[in-house]
């Protein structure tokens, strides 16, 4: 991602103010800043699970403080109880800031995930030592189109990219990838994709020479 620039005046802008000349990094460059890819590494996919799944933890906060703040107000719980709703509040802010934090990707070398809140934690498998992938969606996963892709390493343990959108779309990427093949580019080199059509104007020239009248007079 890069960040578009302007000509206007920089005073109807508060974050020229703020960041002068400094360009948003771009999304290599965030991955490269926890998983130090090679020079010619090239990322394939990269994404988090979805932001939606703080939905029930925001939930669960709401429901429990208005419990909370009712059984209080009614006479059921002593004031001391009410200590327990910035705990509450917390929950969904928690859940989000892990989300935030988690991130997945594909390489043409490697899967990697990182994890971690007060600390990170990173895991990688190269992709010769992947196996088996699967696609799990649950019936309103399936109408939203997420899921989590789970990745059997050669070890018996299990990466799993859980809640992310196009999960179908990722595992193919990830099976592609696997195989050697880039996602949107045609099989080959210029080189051998030359040679074929230096051997077909070949054939092309023999079929003529051979079907050519003039050569029976």
């Amino acid at each position: 991602m890069t960040t578009a620039t302007s000509d206007s005046d920089p005073d109807s802008d508060p974050a020229a103010d703020t960041h002068p000349g400094v360009d948003e990094p771009t999304d290599r460059e965030r991955i490269d800043a926890w998983l130090a890819l090679a020079d010619d590494e090239t990322v394939r996919w990269h994404g988090r699970p979805r932001i939606q799944t703080v939905v029930p933890w925001l939930a669960v906060a709401v429901l429990g403080m208005a419990g909370i703040a009712v059984a209080v107000a009614v006479g059921w719980l002593s004031p001391l109880a009410l200590g327990w709703l910035p705990v509450l509040s917390a929950l969904p802010l928690w859940r989000y800031v892990r989300v935030a934090r988690t991130a997945f990707v594909i390489t043409d070398r490697r899967v990697a995930i990182r994890r971690g809140v007060l600390g990170v934690s990173v895991r990688a498998v190269a992709l010769e030592r992947t196996q088996n992938t699967t696609v799990t969606q649950g019936a309103i996963e399936t109408v939203i189109d997420a899921g989590t892709v789970a990745v059997e390493t050669a070890s018996g343990s299990t990466l799993a990219f859980r809640s992310i959108d196009d999960p179908l779309v990722v595992r193919r990427v990830l099976e592609r990838a696997a195989t050697g093949d880039a996602v949107g580019e045609i099989p080959g080199t210029r080189a051998q994709w030359e040679a074929v059509r230096d051997e077909v104007r070949n054939w092309r020239v023999t079929i003529e020479d051979a079907t050519d009248p003039c050569e029976d007079r």
